[in-house]
């Protein structure tokens, strides 16, 4: 089975456009944090979506994509050069064999610095040469590989030096589990076992049923909120008393997170402080919301879940939840 997969070509490496998004920014909770004043704390997302990568402007500086300032949704080609500061990306695509008992789960390798690396096969090469999969700056060349033929990756090390459980023999080969960690000199990698949930071409399994990436944006009078749920964009203009309601649940006062059910009283005293509102208004707010949502063409049914004492926004696994 031919299966397409995607990457980005980094200043320092390739990045994987897999399973999860790769968000791009200032902020050290991106994939790629770029420190500079200019660029934004959440700068952009490249996803896959229905028809393959897709690139999605988060900051208040349009992106430049071959050279064109982009403010929208866009379709990624092969060969595409995505422009963030002084940084430039190059999209890149390939189809690739598999066996379809494994294409539930994408392997792959993370760096030190949290980047995420998809193993493509049948052989995948690590290395500091301009043939290897994975360049790592200032490696020999070829210096261990993967194989995942098996359907377990296989680690094989093509140099002495490389580290896993034990120093390996050059030749040396080792199957690898989830969490192993690869250290070559000062460099590790731990491999990291990914199940796949995305509907296009490159994995099978359906796509997350609650919001994947949850956007509230701050205006004068309101904000706007934009989700994405099933492979597609929603966005939605909320007053002010909607807005204040969504950002309690997206980014809820401490020992609570994103997702978590919030008692009432907290939303109350954070969407009317120094008031007197319970219960009833609450209801009345949501009842709001959810018609707000519902003239907009937007199904809330996946969005909130109301239970007595509380309310939560539903999120998909390692969903990106942005609030400024």
């Amino acid at each position: 089975m031919l299966t397409k997969h995607y990457w980005l070509d980094a200043p320092h490496g390739r990045v994987a456009i897999g399973p999860w998004a790769v968000l791009i920014g200032r902020s050290p909770d991106c994939n790629i944090v770029l420190e500079q004043p200019e660029i934004s704390r959440h700068h952009l997302l490249v996803r896959l979506g229905r028809e393959g990568a897709e690139l999605l402007p988060l900051g208040r500086d349009p992106v430049r994509l071959n050279g064109v300032g982009c403010t929208e949704l866009t379709r990624l080609n092969a060969g595409d050069q995505i422009d963030v500061g002084t940084w430039s990306f190059r999209v890149g695509e390939a189809e690739v064999g598999y066996a379809s008992r494994w294409s539930e789960t994408a392997w792959c390798l993370e760096r030190q610095t949290g980047l995420l690396h998809l193993v493509t096969g049948p052989t995948f090469r690590v290395g500091g040469g301009p043939g290897d999969d994975l360049i790592v700056e200032g490696w020999d060349p070829q210096v261990f590989s993967l194989n995942l033929r098996s359907g377990m990756p296989v680690l094989t090390a093509l140099l002495p030096g490389v580290r896993c459980g034990h120093d390996l023999e050059a030749g040396e080969r080792v199957t690898l589990a989830n969490d192993e960690l690869i250290t070559y000199r000062s460099e590790s990698f731990c491999v990291r076992a990914k199940q796949a949930h995305t509907q296009a071409a490159t994995y099978t399994q359906a796509r997350p049923k609650h919001a994947v990436v949850a956007l509230l944006e701050f205006q004068p009078r309101g904000g706007l909120l934009t989700v994405e749920i099933g492979g597609r964009l929603h966005a939605t203009s909320l007053s002010d008393r909607r807005c204040d309601l969504v950002a309690c649940l997206l980014q809820p006062p401490p020992p609570f997170n994103p997702g978590d059910f919030i008692p009432e009283e907290i939303l109350c005293r954070h969407v009317w402080p120094g008031e007197k509102n319970g219960r009833t208004e609450l209801n009345s707010l949501l009842y709001r919301l959810r018609q707000n949502l519902v003239d907009e063409g937007i199904d809330p049914a996946p969005l909130f879940e109301r239970r007595i004492g509380g309310l939560r926004f539903l999120l998909a696994p390692h969903a990106r939840v942005i609030v400024r």
